[in-house]
Parts: structure tokens; sequence; C-alpha cells
């Protein structure tokens, strides 16, 4: 009887240990990043994003760029004024998937050079090939204007028509090797952020040169 239960403390002493690893495990991507494209006009990254136990994303993103992005929606816009000087976004980040040593990460414009960008959805993606001097780290972004609820579009001479509801995935038959895409999201206002796909069909900026380190953690 004393043997057994010598046994039984050990096996709870040994889950004691392999357990806070368990619960702790998170998710990492973070980094800074400086590169130059042919107009020798700098651009700067910096993120921080951490995805907890429980799923639960936090973290921020900067992106600046001494290009002037006369961009806006509407010239008509009382806050669209003159082009900035140097363009910039910060970001609140919420969400973050991994993939092996790619992240993409999710949030929305909480600071601008362009007002009319504050509120939009941004999306940054990472990838890290550690010490790599033949493939670098690389990255991609976009900002995306979030839906607003509008009608549903359907068929008019069909009364069940619910085209837009289904789901789909496309790829290549020819290829085994495809991932595919999703179908788009044809509900106006369901959208939480910029549409997430697959992180192997994502292509990266192409930089002169670049500086800087991007990690990311499973």
């Amino acid at each position: 009887m004393k043997r057994t239960g010598f046994v039984y403390i050990v096996v709870l002493f040994l889950l004691a240990l392999t357990t806070p690893r368990l619960v702790t495990a998170q998710s990492t991507a973070r980094g800074t990043y400086r590169f130059w494209f042919e107009d020798e006009l700098t651009k700067y990254v910096e993120f921080d994003a951490r995805t907890d136990e429980k799923g639960t994303t936090t973290g921020y993103m900067t992106l600046v760029d001494d290009a002037s992005i006369p961009f806006v929606d509407d010239p008509e816009d009382p806050r669209a004024g003159d082009a900035p000087p140097q363009f910039y976004v910060k970001a609140e980040l919420d969400g973050m998937t991994v993939e092996k040593n790619r992240a993409v990460m999710n949030g929305m414009v909480r600071d601008s050079s362009i007002p009319s960008y504050i509120g939009r959805w941004v999306q940054l993606v990472v990838e890290d090939n550690g010490e790599s001097l033949r493939v670098p780290d690389q990255l991609t972004w976009a900002i995306c204007r979030p839906q607003e609820r509008d009608w549903i579009p359907s068929d008019a001479e069909l009364k069940d028509d619910d085209g837009a509801f289904l789901r789909w995935w496309a790829t290549d038959a020819e290829r085994k090797d495809d991932v595919g895409i999703p179908s788009p999201n044809l509900l106006p206002g369901e959208e939480k952020g910029c549409q997430v796909y697959p992180l192997s069909v994502y292509s990266f900026v192409v930089p002169q040169k670049w500086e800087g380190d991007l990690i990311v953690i499973p």
C-alpha cells in the first residue's frame, strides 16, 4: 500500500512539472524592419503580437513610410486636406494566425497621418527566415475598409436564392499541392477584419535593401 501511494505521488509531481508548460504556451510574432525600394525612401515596420493559451491576441503595429501618400476616398472629405509629408499608421492588433515560420496579424488603425484611415482594418503578414543571408525575412501588409451593412445579393427571379450564404474552397485540380483559397464573403457587415487566406498564398514585397529582424514563434 505504501509503495502504491509513493508511485501515485511521483506521478502527480511529474504532472505538476509538465502542466505549466502546456498552460503557458503561446504564439509570438515581433520585430522591426527597415527597407527601401527604387525610390530610396525609408519604410519602417515595428510590431509585437502575442496570443495566449485562451486564444486572445494583443499587440501593436506601426508602419512609417517617408513617401507622401495623397490617397483619399473622397476628395471633398473635409478631413482629407493635403497629403502629409510622411505617411504612418498605428494599429492595435487583436488577431493572429501562426503557421511554422509565418504569421498573419489583424487589427484596427487607431492613429494615422491620413485621418480617413482611422478605424480601418490593417493586416500584416511576416515570414521569419532566421539568420539566412540567402533568403531574408519578408513581409507584406494591407489596409482594408470595413464593410457597411447593406442588402444581401440575391437572384430576383428565385424566391429561395441562398447563393450569398454558400461557402466553397477553390483549388487547382491538376495540382495536388495547391492549398487553394476560400470563397469571398458576400454578406455585408459580417467581416471582422481583413480577409485571412492560407499563409502559403501570400506574396511579399521585394525591397532593394533591408535591415532588421522578424521573429515568429509558434
